[in-house]
This record gives C-alpha cells, structure tokens and sequence, in this order.
C-alpha cells in the first residue's frame, strides 16, 4: 500500500504572526523526527528560520517606530508621559500590552 501526503505550505496571517511562528517551530521539530524525505526536511527548516527572522525584524522595527512615535507623540500630548530612552522600553511595552490584551 502506498500513501502519499499532500505537504502545505505555511500560511502567514498578519494578526496572528506569534502563533504562526509556534506553528512553524513546532512543524519543524516534528518533521525532523518524522520520516520525511531531506529535501521536505530542509524547506520546513528553511520556512522556519525565514518565520522566525521575520517574527524579529518585525518586533525591532515595530520597537525603534514605536519608540519615535512615543517620544514625539504621546509625550508631547500627555503630560504624565515621560520620554523612553531605548527601544526596549518600547518592546517591554509592546509584550506587555500583547499579554494584557485578550
């Protein structure tokens, strides 16, 4: 008897890129120990690394945008508001707001 699977490809959903990231990890680390042929073996790593160094280069700019924005914006219009000195205050507020947010 021979079966064959039909292998999709990643699908990137901008709402839902964290948990598209899981998903990519977790393919990769099941597919490593699958019996898959090497060729499958490498794209699947090979999407996880490009989700994964997309997932970071969209954080740190997302990060320095937010930073810029903050320190021209909200400073300027709230009075409490203090200026952040780095973007990883602006990161820390990024994680926090996507932890407190349902």
């Amino acid at each position: 008897m021979n079966v064959t699977r039909q292998w999709t490809r990643i699908r990137f959903y901008p709402n839902r890129m964290s948990s598209g990231l899981v998903h990519s990890a977790m393919r990769s680390v099941v597919e490593g120990w699958a019996d898959v042929p090497p060729v499958r073996k490498r794209e699947v790593y090979t999407d996880t690394l490009a989700v994964l160094l997309s997932f970071v280069l969209a954080a740190v700019l997302l990060a320095f945008v937010g930073k810029l924005l903050w320190n021209s914006v909200i400073v300027d219009l709230f009075e409490f508001a203090k200026p952040a000195r780095s973007f990883w205050q602006i990161l820390g507020l990024m994680v926090f707001v996507s932890l407190v947010r349902p």
